[in-house]
């Protein structure tokens, strides 16, 4: 078009060249019109170029055509008026948007279809609905290598959900007297103390690592996981031991402390250890005892890993995975690789968590049972998955990335309620809960020798000879201790040291409510007493600062504590009234110590300087009354009273016979003297009290053949007794015992199995058959002593066991076992079997221990069965053992 335009005005240039000699003023207007006629003749007649169509492109009117605003204008045109396409005037919006400006006008009026500029921009939406946030520049993405994990791919389990229902069965009908005695022999089998099988691994190495909040994790248990950018704590089953590196920072520091003081004050993880011990870098060889060490543990450490982009508690987090129990009974990825919350864990909801070194399954309280199986389940199959990075992190010399989890992994059962103190640090945002810490229970202080340290190789071992050497060596080595009371974090012995004794108040409870009475010393066995006792610790060995001599002043606030003693014939709601109406008379919250008859402790006896008294009936005096003397010091003894008609006297014992005519004394054949101080003092105060002149008469055994005298073969000394378990053995300790005693503990102290020691005579009792564990403890007690040693069995006690204790009644049992020399029943007990009779089970004697059957065959048949010898055998881990036994048909 540009081209025709130019060739138009070449033409009208020539033209006006050829006329440029006529003038203007001579042309006449017919000519110039003719000029103009030609000239538009020529440019129609011009060539005609066949140009290609202009491409389809979206354009400014077609864009107005589609918006809601232009086509409402449409519609609102007439659809018989033809609608006449007229131009945009892009002018008509510049009047509303720069206001009545004077500079700007136009001669075009608004029509009916003017589009709102504004109107547009209100109602469109952006494009993007989020702000996007540029990456880190030193953060690289993770590759999909990282994010794979072999745990959370785990193979569908199935279980008997049968087992699982519980169907509520209406209770069997006890017809006869036998089926009753039956069912309450089941319960209380039922109801005896089960086994002590710790879920803890035997020695525990526990990481605290931290910079902001602190890790907390197990780790291998070797000297090469210990490094000095961390802190750990060695948890045995008597040990505590925190080792704090010299470039540990003050959070790991107090993270360790406060673990170490949660485990040593609630015995957590089962550690049952007395105080705390601190090791440094200096003394760190001497956890070689406890943690495996390797030849190259000194060069070589596993997990000394120095995070440089990210907190070493953001890369060891990468190690948590919590799994879900479904509605379906399938494991459901719950969180992966990132820190927990405490609010994850929901009361319906059964979840297995897994630290790597870890695994927990929790159980909701509204949870199902089924779901819990399934878990258990789940979680076995991770203990077999190994951990990536594991062995980095955690640091294990002896297994590999692909041999699973080493043995030392923790496994562990918590249901909600449940506090793990382990399991707890690992939510820095588990809720504080601020336990009640009162002084109103104190409780009795015996020191006890701790045992030595196991070695690593010990730990391992499971042989029951090794066993009881150990155990009755820690027995024998246990020295006798007198009892110790603590009140106010004071510690109070028998003999009152810096102890002033200001005043006592007694009440008795009388219906429901206490009643205030005048100070006694005679207590009726049918009542419940509260006494009140104010005292004072007084600092003794103050010297004057210019004279430097000591003085004795008054030192040291008053203090009150309460004792409630509770009758030998009162009743458990007896009790709980005492206990409660206490709160009436004690506004301050004062240290309540509960006292029951027979178990009185030392420092309550010398409250009463040596003139307790304990009756049947206090209000009867006509009555004939005969009482005997316990007591270990002239402060402690005390009387109590015999209600029995055919009792008889034990010949280390002395007693009174309160009559009309004053107190008769009567004293055993192997009475100590001691014992006839202490019935010498209390006649004279019988005496004194009823107003008698005159001595006391004196009774020895033998005197009248008319009393009935029994005496217990090889009694030189008060009681010492064990109380025998599974595997492991506890010694039990009287309030106020003393080896000058003359009775201690009572006919209740006989349960389960028992092993009183009494100086020339060793006793074993039992409920039951007595295992083969028991018997050789006793008889590895009892080595190289003088004296009988002989099984007893409930029901068939002789009278020379019976004559120990003060008061005795005859268990009610059906069909007792005979009484039987000690050795003689080991020696039944431990004869060698062949390995057919050991499979088959059926001619073993009663007690045996079933789970050690190869120590029952003789060397040359171990040899043959198990192709190695005894200590080889004991020598191998637990599991390897199993698998033998399995093997050999001993499982």
């Amino acid at each position: 078009m540009i081209a025709q335009l130019q060739k138009s005005l070449q033409q009208s240039s020539t033209y006006e060249k050829k006329n440029v000699e006529v003038a203007l003023a001579e042309r006449s207007l017919k000519e110039r019109l003719a000029s103009l006629n030609n000239s538009a003749d020529q440019w129609k007649s011009r060539p005609v170029r066949h140009t290609p169509p202009p491409l389809q492109r979206r354009t400014s009117a077609n864009v107005l055509h589609d918006l809601p605003i232009f086509q409402r204008a449409q519609r609102s045109v007439p659809q018989s008026l033809p609608v006449l396409e007229k131009p945009c005037d892009i002018t008509s919006g510049l009047k509303k948007f720069f206001g009545n400006n004077p500079t700007i006008s136009t001669n075009s009026q608004s029509d009916a279809n003017e589009i709102d500029l504004d109107v547009i921009s209100s109602k469109a939406t952006p494009v993007l609905k989020s702000v996007t946030r540029p990456r880190a520049p030193n953060r690289s993405k993770a590759t999909k290598s990282e994010n794979l994990d072999d745990r959370t791919r785990l193979d569908a389990v199935k279980i008997d959900e049968e087992k699982f229902i519980e169907v509520e069965e209406e209770p069997e009908k006890l017809e006869t007297q036998e089926q009753a005695i039956a069912a309450i022999q089941g319960a209380k089998q039922l109801l005896k103390s089960p086994t002590k099988v710790s879920p803890y691994p035997e020695v525990m190495l526990i990481q605290v690592r931290g910079s902001k909040h602190v890790d907390v994790r197990l780790v291998a248990p070797s000297i090469s996981s210990i490094h000095e950018h961390a802190c750990f704590v060695v948890v045995h089953q008597n040990h505590l031991i925190k080792y704090e590196g010299t470039m540990s920072n003050i959070l790991e520091k107090t993270k360790a402390s406060q673990l170490c003081i949660e485990v040593l004050g609630k015995n957590d993880l089962h550690c049952a250890a007395k105080s705390i011990t601190t090791v440094t870098e200096n003394s760190k060889n001497s956890l070689s005892n406890l943690l495996f060490c390797s030849e190259n543990s000194a060069s070589k450490v596993s997990n000394h890993y120095q995070a440089t982009t990210e907190p070493f508690e953001t890369t060891i987090s990468k190690l948590n995975l919590v799994l879900r129990i479904a509605d379906d009974n399938s494991a459901q990825t719950c969180t992966r690789r990132e820190k927990l919350s405490h609010c994850i864990m929901q009361p319906n909801e059964v979840l297995i968590f897994d630290f790597g070194s870890e695994i927990y399954v929790w159980t909701g309280k509204y949870s199902k049972k089924v779901s819990t199986a399934y878990a258990v389940e789940y979680a076995k199959q991770l203990m077999k998955k190994p951990v990536k990075n594991g062995k980095i992190l955690l640091g294990d010399s002896e297994f590999s990335d692909d041999d699973g989890r080493p043995e030392w992994t923790l496994f562990r059962k918590i249901h909600q309620g449940v506090l793990d103190t382990l399991f707890k640090a690992k939510f820095s945002d588990w809720p504080e809960t601020h336990e009640v810490i009162t002084t109103c229970k104190p409780k009795p202080l015996f020191s006890k020798k701790t045992p030595g340290i196991k070695t690593y190789e010990d730990v391992q071992a499971t042989n029951q000879d090794d066993e009881v050497n150990n155990l009755v060596r820690r027995m024998l080595e246990e020295p006798e201790v007198d009892p110790v009371l603590i009140i106010e974090d004071q510690e109070i012995d028998r003999k009152l040291h810096d102890i002033i004794s200001e005043d006592r108040y007694l009440w008795i409870l009388r219906g429901e409510e206490l009643q205030k009475i005048e100070f006694t010393n005679h207590f009726d066995s049918r009542k419940c007493y509260v006494l009140q006792w104010q005292y004072r610790v007084q600092k003794s060995g103050v010297r004057r600062i210019k004279t430097g001599k000591e003085e004795e002043r008054e030192t040291g606030r008053s203090r009150v504590a309460f004792f409630y003693w509770l009758g030998e014939h009162t009743t458990p709601k007896q009790h709980g009234l005492c206990a409660l109406r206490i709160k009436e008379i004690d506004r301050e919250n004062s240290p309540r110590i509960r006292v029951t008859d027979g178990n009185e402790p030392a420092l309550f006896l010398t409250l009463f300087e040596g003139k307790f008294m304990v009756s049947n009936d206090v209000a009867d005096k006509d009555q004939l009354r005969r009482y005997v003397v316990v007591g270990a010091n002239p402060q402690e003894s005390s009387l109590r009273e015999i209600d029995d008609i055919d009792y008889k006297l034990r010949s280390h014992a002395a007693y009174i016979e309160k009559t009309s005519a004053g107190p008769h004394i009567v004293c055993g054949a192997n009475c100590t003297p001691e014992q006839v101080r202490f019935v010498l003092a209390h006649a004279d105060h019988l005496r004194q009290a009823a107003g008698i002149r005159g001595n006391s008469e004196v009774e020895v055994e033998g005197d009248k053949k008319t009393r009935n005298w029994v005496s217990s073969a090889g009694r030189k000394r008060s009681m010492r007794v064990w109380r025998i378990f599974e595997n492991e053995s506890e010694h039990v300790n009287h309030m106020s015992g003393h080896k000058d005693c003359a009775f201690t503990f009572s006919q209740q102290i006989l349960t389960e199995t028992i092993l009183i020691d009494v100086g020339e005579a060793l006793w074993l009792w039992s409920e039951d058959v007595v295992t083969t564990f028991a018997l050789k403890v006793a008889e590895k007690y009892w080595k190289n002593r003088n004296g009988t040693a002989r099984v007893v069995y409930k029901g068939a006690e002789p009278e020379s066991f019976t004559a120990l204790f003060m008061k005795w009644e005859n268990f009610e049992v059906e069909n007792p076992m005979d009484s039987k020399d000690l050795s003689e029943l080991l020696k039944e007990r431990c004869r060698k079997f062949s390995l057919k009779e050991l499979k088959e089970r059926t001619q073993l004697p009663a007690g045996m221990d079933m789970r050690r059957l190869e120590s029952y065959l003789t060397d040359d048949d171990f040899i043959k069965a198990f192709g190695i010898v005894r200590t080889e055998f004991y020598a191998q881990k637990a599991w390897k053992q199993n698998e033998a036994r399995k093997r050999v048909g001993l499982f």
